[in-house]
């Protein structure tokens, strides 16, 4: 008979510390503090080049810094952790005992605040793991308010905008273009026979069809554009800076993508077919501007040729709203 012996608990790795001060002495005070405990690795710069290079090279749990300079408007060591590494917690050394009235413009993002000559190593460990945490803490909250932001608009089916973002960015573009004369262009798309594919073949197949018609829309509009899907089976493309021309040219180059698409998959899938509605305004208000848009995609709601519902580029009485 064999005897298992019990696995150890796997020991913590130890927090790295970067500690930023110009005065040795309190350096060599905390490095000695830290050294008696394995629960930490610490590198010390007496400046903030040698900080900025450190920050550079390696990875750090949390940086113990001297006040005065988290706090000079002209040292960038502020700047550069809250922008370029929250991942770092901060923990201030202080002089002396600060004014308790002025502690939340003192710490302006850090996480702790200490004066080292009132710190054993106990309390120190301690302040120090509870900034790892709480900065930890804080930047899981913000990634789920990140992703919590991205699904709420976010289109789950196609992965395009939802109508909540179409709307925010079609406000957002006609008012920063507003007083400027620049044209904003946008383009309603309409997938046609959905109803009828979903009535014959399931909704799986019509999904599938919406999904096919936003990857095509996608993968044809430029990078400044807001493609979303903004209803059952509709599509929106927004387009900053455009006139109607290139309105024009960007839905021909979807229909021409959808139509490639389907040459392609026609053997094992219902074709796509698009209707679209264009418009373009200057100092335009979004409801005119979509008005005008849908305008036109109802004239053209009708099951047709996916490319002969884009007209030529000579026309010029296509739809506009002043």
């Amino acid at each position: 008979m064999t005897t298992r012996t019990a696995t150890p608990p796997a020991q913590p790795r130890p927090l790295r510390v970067l500690i930023v001060d110009e005065d040795v002495e309190r350096v060599r005070t905390v490095r000695r503090l830290l050294d008696t405990s394995a629960r930490f690795h610490a590198h010390a710069a007496r400046g903030i080049a040698e900080a900025q290079a450190l920050l550079a090279d390696g990875a750090f749990d949390v940086a113990l810094i001297a006040a005065r300079l988290w706090l000079d408007p002209g040292a960038p060591l502020a700047g550069l952790l809250r922008e370029r590494r929250p991942d770092i917690a901060v923990v201030l050394l202080l002089d002396g005992q600060p004014d308790l009235e002025a502690v939340p413009s003192l710490k302006l993002g850090a996480h702790d605040f200490l004066t080292i000559g009132q710190c054993d190593t106990a309390q120190l460990a301690v302040r120090l793991i509870a900034a790892v945490e709480e900065n930890r803490a804080l930047r899981r909250r913000d990634t789920m308010v990140r992703w919590l932001e991205r699904e709420a608009r976010t289109d789950h089916l196609t992965g395009l905008h939802n109508r909540h973002a179409f709307d925010e960015r079609l406000r957002d573009i006609c008012s920063a273009s507003r007083g400027n004369r620049e044209p904003v262009s946008l383009i309603l798309a309409d997938a046609v026979g959905t109803r009828l594919v979903n009535q014959a073949h399931g909704h799986d197949v019509g999904d599938d069809m919406l999904r096919r018609a936003a990857s095509a829309i996608a993968y044809s509009i430029r990078g400044s554009d807001f493609a979303a899907r903004i209803g059952g089976d509709d599509f929106g493309v927004i387009l900053p800076g455009a006139d109607l021309t290139v309105a024009r040219r960007v839905a021909r180059r979807i229909a021409q993508e959808v139509e490639r698409r389907n040459l392609s998959e026609w053997a094992a899938l219902v074709p796509v077919t698009l209707s679209f509605g264009i418009a373009t305004g200057v100092d335009c208000e979004p409801a005119d501007l979509f008005a005008a848009a849908d305008r036109q995609l109802a004239s053209r709601h009708r099951p047709a040729a996916v490319l002969s519902l884009i007209r030529t580029g000579d026309e010029t009485d296509g739809p506009s709203v002043a």
